[in-house]
């Protein structure tokens, strides 16, 4: 069982910032690219087949998030990874994506094992006692009146 300290208003807003940064494909890797070594705009666009633009607009989603730094050279611009413990954030998420879908399997084979007939059990139709048995199929008495004739 986990610890029962509930998080603080305020960390939970910071925690709830960071999730939404690793919400999307292309800025975990480009957290994974850059757990790597630093990076300019330039290699990144090539590496990850994106464009200019798209690769600019996560690199300022990650560093409002306080993930990735960015520092000039020049007339480049080099980000550079600030939380490499985020990395391991990210395995764990994925181990656990992992063995959910693992887990997800298994259990969808285990419910069509249970609902597939088995050998011997097939379903036999019996017909209850002649005391309990109405006179009439209820189920095929109409509701409605019929109609009258004047």
């Amino acid at each position: 069982m986990r610890d029962a300290n509930p998080l603080a208003p305020r960390d939970l807003a910071r925690t709830a910032k960071l999730m939404s940064a690793l919400d999307s494909e292309l800025r975990l890797q480009i957290l994974l690219m850059l757990d790597e070594k630093d990076f300019v705009v330039h290699e990144m666009v090539k590496r990850l087949d994106k464009s200019q633009p798209l690769i600019s607009q996560h690199l300022r989603v990650l560093k409002s998030a306080g993930l990735v730094v960015s520092r000039r050279d020049g007339r480049e611009v080099i980000y550079s990874l600030v939380q490499p413990a985020v990395v391991d954030v990210i395995n764990d998420i994925a181990a656990i994506a992992a063995e959910d879908e693992l887990s997800l399997r298994r259990r969808l084979k285990r419910a069509s094992a249970s609902t597939e007939p088995r050998s011997g059990s097939g379903a036999a139709i019996v017909s209850p006692n002649v005391e309990i048995r109405p006179d009439e199929d209820q189920g095929l008495v109409p509701h409605t009146p019929r109609p009258r004739r004047d």
